[in-house]
């Protein structure tokens, strides 16, 4: 008989619709929240941090079996906190997947995941587990860390990580099922990944509809891209993740009270961002709060390109060709193992002439041999959820 699957961690943008959980139960609302005010645009951001995170849990949903069923985390650490407890979880479940990102970093002592693992009688699934920098493993990770890990030592486990140097750690702490698989985001609709990717050469740079990702209020390098290979015609547009958030980028009402247009996904306020003065094309400004709503509005566009993963795999999910910078080493893990096309920032950086950098950047790409490696790599995600029985 197929495993009754738990799905937690990083949800899809269906978490939105929650309006209660009790036990094993989530209930779902009918209505999508229309957050125009900019009172509701910044609580829908705080919601998930990073609008980009929402294509995780989607990516694991949609690669898992029928069986499986997302609980929101915050119901699971509600029950253990409040003195509920997880006995109608552990009754109703047979495994457990966790979906996470760059979870093994300094910055981040993963307590609540370790408090509510510990009490799930069941094994895990650590899917999409990651670094965020090199240095970060040299040290010792935060307690909470370090705690979740020996939880996990204790009972079985799996561990799918987004690449193999997350791998390489893991199976130096001394874990058995370990098993570099990706981001499971990039093998969502991978029949558009791949058209996407075959249509790279075809790119017109500085000349065609580009949809941008980056850190815009913080990285000034963000409207450096844009100033090099936005077209003039002002149809080439920004995405915002978080920037709202985490960077110094603040947007405030119109003459009607609202900042955010639900229906174009247009932020349609005042906005004011470090370095606004240095944009000399007009760019227009988006977010995107659906992953489906993302995806279509990102399937009218021509070329992605920036400094986001997951701002630019979107893209790749809508059949547009898509060129990301890698910035960290979270980034190049995930690039590196994957295959698909990179640049490198500092590289990007120092180009004088960044139109021309990219444009002879994607006629130099193996497009036949990039084909390959991330069908390889799709090949080898579904093959190891098949191993562990998830699939």
């Amino acid at each position: 008989m197929a495993p009754r699957i738990l799905v937690t961690g990083i949800p899809s943008h269906l978490t939105r619709l929650i309006q209660k959980a009790e036990g094993a139960q989530v209930f779902y609302s009918e209505k999508q929240p229309q957050p125009e005010s900019k009172e509701a645009f910044l609580r829908e951001l705080k919601n998930i941090s990073n609008t980009g995170n929402y294509l995780i849990g989607e990516g694991a949903l949609r690669a898992l079996s029928p069986n499986a069923t997302h609980i929101p985390f915050w119901h699971l650490w509600n029950a253990v906190n409040n003195g509920t407890g997880l006995d109608t979880i552990n009754d109703r479940f047979d495994i457990c997947v966790f979906t996470c990102a760059n979870l093994l970093r300094k910055g981040l002592s993963a307590d609540a995941e370790a408090l509510v693992l510990s009490k799930l009688d069941m094994p895990v699934v650590m899917l999409g587990i990651g670094i965020q920098n090199r240095p970060d493993l040299e040290q010792s990770l935060p307690e909470g860390t370090q705690r979740l890990l020996k939880v996990l030592k204790e009972r079985e486990h799996y561990f799918l990580t987004r690449g193999e140097e997350t791998a390489a750690f893991l199976k130096e702490q001394g874990f058995s099922f370990v098993r570099p698989v990706g981001c499971p985001s990039l093998y969502f609709m991978p029949a558009n990944v791949r058209r996407a990717l075959r249509r790279l050469p075809d790119v017109k740079v500085g000349e065609c509809r580009t949809v941008f990702t980056g850190y815009m209020g913080a990285e000034l390098n963000t409207i450096g891209d844009m100033n090099a290979l936005s077209s003039d015609d002002g149809r080439s547009s920004y995405v915002v993740q978080d920037e709202m958030l985490h960077f110094d980028m603040q947007v405030e009402p119109d003459a009607d009270g609202r900042v955010y247009d639900s229906a174009s996904g247009g932020v349609i306020g005042d906005l004011t961002f470090k370095g606004s003065d240095e944009l000399k094309k007009k760019v227009n400004v988006h977010a995107f709060f659906d992953t489906n709503q993302w995806r279509a509005w990102t399937s009218s566009m021509d070329f992605a390109f920036g400094r986001r993963f997951h701002g630019n795999v979107i893209a790749l999910q809508a059949g547009v060709p898509s060129l990301i910078v890698a910035v960290d080493d979270r980034m190049r893990e995930m690039l590196n193992f994957s295959g698909l096309p990179k640049l490198e920032a500092a590289d990007f950086n120092g180009a004088n002439d960044r139109a021309a950098f990219v444009a002879d950047h994607l006629a130099a790409i193996n497009i036949p041999q990039v084909i390959e490696t991330y069908s390889e790599r799709e090949r080898n995600f579904r093959s190891v959820l098949n191993e562990i029985g998830i699939a």
